[in-house]
């Protein structure tokens, strides 16, 4: 695995953004990637966000295996955009990403990973964490600390104890890792036990990290949220 001490390279960078999610919890027939918000398919947006900071290279879109529901949508951007599929989980999706564009990088060429279901990601967010991942030599992910009351219960139903939150930070995205160093974790990791790319890090014994990010970086999980997508990026246009 490469070290941790590397000094990575500034000149090739690239975006995955990880459209590959079905939405089960989403109470619509298309995949919320593929909504339109704000007079932009989700999607779109989150494109936007990488395509006009300029030390990003290329963004590759991991796309659900059924090609039905994304092959006849136009997308656009400025700097080239690369198609690849998704695996059967989060991890084997940004490896098919991370094949994609084995080509054109170096092992230590920085690559940001995001979910397309972020769709109010800030480039400002974007370049916060990229100039820190660059000062420190050391991929991470932005965050966001844990304002609201944690409670923990065994069954859903009942609280058996309150969490204390003053140490507890929800991950977001995009996290930022050198590309040979993402590989290499994300293929011998135990896939059953991560959730993003900064948990197969944790797994490995490396801890990245972590950057304050805005708190209207959050995720669409529910049909309600859109309202809340369409006020926040209604305001940024």
């Amino acid at each position: 695995m490469a070290s941790i001490n590397t000094t990575y390279l500034r000149d090739k960078m690239y975006a995955i953004i990880v459209a590959a999610g079905s939405g089960q919890r989403f109470a619509s027939d298309t995949p919320k990637q593929f909504l339109e918000i704000a007079g932009k398919l989700a999607i779109q947006h989150c494109i936007d966000a990488f395509d006009g900071i300029d030390d990003i290279e290329g963004i590759v879109l991991v796309m659900p295996k059924n090609q039905k529901l994304w092959q006849n949508i136009e997308l656009t951007a400025n700097k080239p955009l690369m198609y690849t599929t998704g695996g059967t989980n989060r991890a084997e999706s940004v490896l098919h990403g991370l094949k994609i564009l084995a080509p054109s990088v170096q092992d230590v060429s920085w690559i940001l990973v995001h979910d397309a279901a972020r769709v109010c990601i800030s480039q400002s967010d974007i370049q916060k964490l990229m100039q820190a991942c660059n000062d420190k030599n050391q991929g991470g992910l932005l965050v966001k600390a844990v304002n609201d009351t944690i409670k923990y219960s065994e069954d859903g139903s009942h609280v058996e104890k309150t969490i204390n939150r003053s140490n507890l930070y929800a991950a977001l995205t995009p996290q930022m890792f050198p590309y040979r160093q993402l590989v290499d974790v994300l293929e011998n990791a135990d896939m059953t036990r991560i959730t993003d790319e900064a948990s197969a890090f944790e797994q490995a014994g490396i801890k990245p990290l972590m950057v304050r990010g805005r708190s209207d970086n959050f995720k669409l999980t529910y049909a309600d949220d859109l309202l809340m997508a369409s006020f926040i990026l209604g305001k940024k246009q």
